[in-house]
């Protein structure tokens, strides 16, 4: 069984799609970049499940770098006439692939591993990914290009912020190299404001908090991701700090459900947390809620050198959501239960091998 074919995985992404009514999206094209990484499959997920129940559905147009990973992440719809892949290093300007309605640009490295071993990267395709997108979209035809920011944008919350909104800017040590990740996304988001000051581009931002999920992928090295793989696997959870840093979470689903709105209802040029209220925790309490629910136990283990520095040196980033929820997006899971079905469909399709 594949995920696409989880009944539970499903039953989540449906709920979405009552939500969220989609019919913008009829006959149209939507592009999704990073189509292969937790955010851009659980997209892609949704967009297809949404096209089963439609008499004209969206063409959807999966870019990602491998097309490897790509077929078997999508296998269950690879040969649909509605879904095309083009391999694509968005670095590279995009190859012409025909008129776009809409795009989600959400490729990027997103994991403090290749933060490490790869800064340059990390820094330049997120600011010329963004650009070549922008570009493909204006000569294409796009009504409009969701840009997958990320909170880290906000740096350092000052001694009197307790969240963040998005008119917040803290600072950034520009002397880490960690900062290639962060700044990187704020130069992205420029360029966005930038083309659409000077050549109307329709554009809108989403800054996600941290996400977690089944769509997470194995070379995912975020430390929730690292607790939830060692919860299926049966192992103990490594906690490889103090886990005093505290950050909003969101599960991939809700996430997912935000994204769908902030395309369909938000302004453009504006920018949208997105963060549950449920979903609040420090890394600590995310490990031991994963124990808890997993029957595991959490133990203390010393970082490497190389996941040491792709950490973030910011204690805590929690995200206000309140501009998301005034276009209409409600989240449904809270942490706990976000863990739960995770798990559940993981360690079921872990079985299903």
């Amino acid at each position: 069984m594949r995920l696409f074919e989880h009944p539970v995985y499903r039953a989540s992404l449906e709920r979405v799609l009552t939500d969220v009514n989609l019919d913008f999206l009829k006959d149209a094209s939507v592009m999704v970049t990073g189509a292969t990484g937790m955010v851009g499959s659980c997209l892609i997920d949704a967009l297809a499940l949404w096209n089963t129940a439609q008499n004209t559905p969206c063409r959807i147009i999966a870019l990602s770098r491998s097309e490897d990973r790509a077929k078997e992440r999508f296998s269950c719809i690879w040969k649909e006439p509605t879904f095309s892949f083009l391999a694509q290093d968005i670095s590279e300007p995009v190859q012409e692939f025909g008129e776009v309605s809409y795009i989600f640009h959400g490729a990027s490295n997103a994991d403090p591993i290749q933060y490490a071993l790869h800064p340059t990267d990390t820094f330049f395709s997120n600011i010329l990914g963004t650009k070549n997108l922008l570009d493909y979209g204006l000569n294409h035809g796009a009504k409009r290009l969701l840009l997958i920011s990320s909170g880290e944008i906000y740096g350092h919350p000052s001694s009197m912020e307790t969240s963040f909104s998005e008119d917040y800017c803290g600072p950034l040590d520009l002397t880490n190299p960690r900062s290639c990740y962060p700044e990187g996304k704020r130069a992205a988001e420029v360029l966005c404001q930038i083309y659409r000051q000077e050549f109307d581009a329709n554009v809108v931002i989403a800054r996600p908090c941290h996400l977690f999920g089944p769509t997470m992928t194995t070379r995912d090295s975020r430390a929730v991701s690292e607790f939830l793989r060692a919860a299926v696997s049966g192992s103990p959870i490594k906690l490889k700090s103090t886990g005093q840093v505290e950050r909003s979470h969101c599960y991939i689903v809700d996430a997912i459900k935000a994204l769908l709105t902030i395309l369909k209802l938000g302004e453009s040029g504006q920018a949208y947390n997105i963060a549950s209220p449920g979903c609040q925790a420090t890394i600590r309490c995310f490990a031991e809620t994963t124990a808890e629910v997993a029957g595991s136990q959490v133990v203390i283990s010393t970082p490497t050198s190389l996941e040491a520095r792709g950490y973030s040196t910011v204690k805590r980033t929690i995200l206000d959501c309140q501009k998301l929820q005034n276009i209409g997006w409600e989240s449904h899971y809270t942490l706990k239960e976000g863990i739960q079905e995770t798990l559940q469909i993981l360690s079921e399709l872990d079985r299903a091998k």
